[in-house]
């Protein structure tokens, strides 16, 4: 039978109950032991609106078009009548996590493999970094004058030996 996977929804070949590892993203998953994926949900708004039988493709592209809050709850055709969260489902997860929008604080903890999520605190502070002119005016200003002098006196001699040299040629 034909799988999706729950983090990146690609097909994989799998027998039911079978453990399975995502070539696309490396997840570890156990197929179902159905064969029944759900194909279209009807979409309870919390404004008290209803959506029947949406697909899940449908579905995703009003999820990236921020027509779909994250509040919103699902019935799925298949399975139980109860209504869903809306982020229960991996393959809406995946879409919140990718705009930056976060479950509610009572949502619980699972975590999309392969994601980081959301940092809550800023990039920390790097330490300013001295410019090259900075650090070349520290050097002169903490060297030696007689050091100075050698390195111009050594410079000259090899400008006028080089020049000597092309005179001569």
């Amino acid at each position: 039978m034909r799988v999706a996977c729950p983090d990146c929804t690609n097909p994989i070949e799998a027998s039911p109950g079978e453990e399975v590892v995502c070539p696309a993203c490396f997840t570890r998953f156990e197929a179902p032991s159905s064969t029944q994926v759900p194909r279209r949900f009807d979409v309870y708004f919390p404004d008290g609106t209803v959506h029947p039988r949406q697909t899940m493709y449908a579905l995703r592209e009003a999820i990236y078009a921020g027509k779909v809050p994250i509040t919103a709850r699902l019935r799925p055709d298949v399975g139980s009548e109860e209504l869903v969260p809306v982020y229960a489902f991996p393959w809406f997860a995946q879409i919140y996590a990718l705009l930056g929008i976060e479950p509610p604080a009572n949502a619980g903890t699972r975590r999309i493999a392969g994601w980081q999520g959301i940092r809550k605190a800023g990039p920390k502070a790097v330490p300013p970094v001295a410019h090259t002119d900075e650090k070349i005016k520290k050097m002169v200003r903490n060297a030696s004058v007689p050091a100075l002098l050698g390195l111009g006196v050594a410079v000259f001699f090899v400008l006028f030996l080089g020049a000597v040299l092309i005179v001569a040629l």
